[in-house]
């Protein structure tokens, strides 16, 4: 955090994380205006908040759990309504969670499930190309993190079919004024999706992370119903959202300029400097909310306790102080660091299995010719006041490969 400045005044942004403008790319817009109001600007949307955009602010404050706190929620207003697990949980109880989840996730398990998603992606890519193009979102970037939910967590086809539509419902009825009856009605279909599944594997027991949570223990104790339920809520919804709209933004990219495409046909090794550059440029994941749990002074602004706080992810990835152009997507650009998948407890645990993904996604595009827009592309709001990706992205093949 920078250092105090006793005399500092707080700018003002008109900011509602879930203002149907928040898209493409006004967004952007923004932010740079809560950037320009200050390091610490304040909105009055919501009941009201602060909202830090600086890289060194945001990433300080996402490394202390103790003086900010998940627990009252991820999202604005923090009122305590959320409970999501792990995120909507501090330590020590958040650690014991996040252990549950980490196994399923890890670079060990990745590397045994490669092989299923150079497998899911080739057939993905082939069968859309043989159809001569589509909506990438639907017919691509979608179907991959289900099949993936499928294969790593275990859930049913039947389960997975559905994430999509309850997603939608339950963003919608968040986003809405005075929607959170509709928000609750919404999450309260994901949970008896998360339900039926674990009774479903009651009854035919099975190898995977859905059995592994009905014998799963947390500080010495058997999980409780609920706590499964939310936390396969988690892999449900986290798990397709963010790759969904990553892989999608990432083709969306391509589509900018002729150049990107032609350099990865040419050199499918740089996927992994397109795909961080991505996370960084565009952050399928943009904001998520704390709430000072004490007095504490952030960037010459005095915070008191109780304050929400809206860390803008998406604005410290371009903040011109750590990423010199910051609105220039380069892929050469040295992007370590960035905040795409979050920073410190809470960073997330999928962040192996997306880029794995993504980059095999990437190189298995540049085996065919070059991609096209054939309408026009259109961009979710800030769903959740967090994620933001491409809607429908209509595209084909070229004839052949323009090099």
């Amino acid at each position: 955090m920078t250092a105090p400045d006793p005399g500092a005044s707080a700018g003002l942004v008109d900011l509602d994380p879930y203002a149907p403008e928040l898209t493409e790319p006004t967004v952007w817009e923004v932010y740079e205006a809560a950037r320009a109001a200050g390091p610490v600007a304040r909105s009055p949307r919501r009941g009201g908040f602060w909202v830090l955009t600086g890289y060194d602010d945001v990433r300080a404050v996402l490394r202390d759990p103790a003086t900010f706190s998940s627990a009252s929620g991820h999202r604005i207003p923090t009122d305590g309504t959320q409970h999501a697990i792990p995120i909507d949980v501090d330590p020590p109880l958040h650690t014991a969670y996040r252990k549950l989840m980490v196994p399923a996730l890890s670079p060990a398990r990745v590397r045994r499930l490669r092989p299923f998603l150079e497998h899911t992606i080739t057939d993905l890519v082939a069968g859309f190309a043989g159809r001569g193009g589509g909506d990438f979102v639907r017919e691509i970037a979608l179907p991959l993190p289900l099949a993936v939910l499928s294969e790593l967590v275990g859930f049913a086809p039947d389960t997975v079919a559905r994430f999509r539509e309850v997603t939608e419902q339950m963003w919608s009825g968040l986003d809405a004024d005075g929607g959170a009856v509709d928000f609750v009605g919404a999450r309260r279909q994901v949970y008896e999706l998360m339900a039926a599944e674990l009774d479903a594997h009651r009854a035919h027991p099975a190898d995977d992370v859905v059995a592994d949570l009905l014998s799963a223990e947390v500080d010495g104790r058997p999980l409780e119903e609920d706590e499964r339920v939310s936390i396969l809520a988690t892999f449900a919804v986290a798990g397709h959202e963010t790759t969904m709209n990553a892989a999608s933004t990432l083709v969306h990219l391509l589509l900018q300029d002729p150049a990107h495409q032609e350099r990865l046909r040419a050199d499918p090794a740089s996927a992994t400097g397109f795909v961080e550059e991505m996370l960084r440029h565009r952050s399928p994941a943009q904001n998520f909310a704390r709430r000072a749990t004490c007095p504490v002074t952030v960037a010459g602004r005095r915070l008191e306790e109780g304050d929400a706080v809206l860390l803008s992810l998406a604005a410290a990835n371009r903040d011109p102080d750590r990423f010199p152009d910051p609105d220039r997507f380069d892929p050469d650009r040295d992007a370590r660091g960035h905040l795409g998948f979050g920073w410190g407890i809470h960073q997330c645990p999928g962040g192996v299995l997306a880029r794995t993904e993504l980059t095999i996604l990437l190189r298995v595009l540049a085996e065919h010719p070059a991609l096209e827009l054939t309408g026009d592309v259109t961009w979710s709001g800030l769903q959740g006041g967090n994620h933001l990706g491409p809607t429908s992205l209509p595209v084909r093949f070229a004839a052949a490969p323009k090099l």
